[in-house]
């Protein structure tokens, strides 16, 4: 309990604006002429439980993303580089450094690696079941990409992106509050599938973005798997780009771009 409620602070910080449309609604709702003091009063007590109520939403979305044990060290253990490699660096491998030959060998010599696939401006790899708890080897086009690009005449790695089980909660706890946001929408093109968002965390050069979902809810977005991006990746999408500091108030609502809006 005590975990849950140091959060409740650092969450509510996340939703600055949660009660600013109530003196709005006031004023929409009160009468032309000055309002009573026993009017005035219940307006102020809605205020405080609405703000109470919304409150317990947040924390107890964010206590089920700790249904299962987990620990902020093996996060940071992943992200942190090794020696004589300055972020943003993966194994050993360093966007805008690494050229794709190298970092192919890199991968190939991992103990972890199943298979690399090399193809113009990409490489992609799957686990064996021997990597991190924390790494995901569920998906089928791949469970890690690098980008590449020419850089002085040679094909260099650009980005790498890892499909991990972290949940967006488990990152904000152990990460703190990101630098920047930036929320890009994604329209349906047909009935197969949902239009949603990527919401797409900045923390320097380390970049941690979630693929949501329509009709958004706070439980869903605390819960969403992470994929973590050392160097930006290559997130190009035919809807909006939105840029903020931190979310902002339309997030959640029907009406939010990408949720109806576009």
């Amino acid at each position: 309990m005590e975990y849950v409620l140091i959060n409740v602070v650092g969450i509510m910080a996340l939703y600055p604006t949660i009660t600013t449309e109530i003196p709005a609604y006031k004023s929409a709702t009160a009468p032309r002429t000055q309002p009573q003091p026993r009017l005035h009063n219940m307006l102020g007590g809605l205020v405080v439980k609405l703000a109470l109520a919304l409150t317990g939403i947040f924390a107890a979305s964010l206590a089920l993303t700790h249904a299962q044990p987990y620990n902020g060290e093996d996060l940071i253990a992943l992200i942190t580089p090794p020696a004589n490699c300055a972020m943003p660096c993966w194994n050993g491998i360093q966007p805008g450094v690494t050229t794709a030959n190298d970092a192919a060998a890199i991968l190939q010599a991992d103990p972890n690696v199943a298979d690399v696939l090399v193809l113009p401006g990409k490489i992609s790899w799957w686990w064996n079941g021997e990597q991190s708890s924390l790494l995901d080897a569920s998906g089928r086009a791949f469970h890690g990409r690098m980008e590449t690009a020419m850089v002085n005449g040679q094909e260099t790695i650009t980005s790498i992106v890892l499909d991990t089980n972290v949940l967006l909660g488990d990152v904000r706890l152990t990460l703190g509050e990101p630098d920047s946001l930036t929320l890009h929408t994604v329209a349906s093109e047909d009935q197969s599938q949902r239009s949603g968002i990527v919401h797409v965390a900045h923390y320097g050069d380390l970049y941690v973005f979630n693929m949501l979902e329509c009709p958004m809810n706070v439980s869903d977005f605390w819960a969403s798997p992470s994929y973590i991006a050392f160097g930006a990746p290559n997130l190009v999408f035919e809807g909006e780009t939105f840029e903020y500091d931190s979310l902002p108030n339309w997030f959640f609502r029907d009406q939010a771009p990408g949720c109806g809006a576009l």
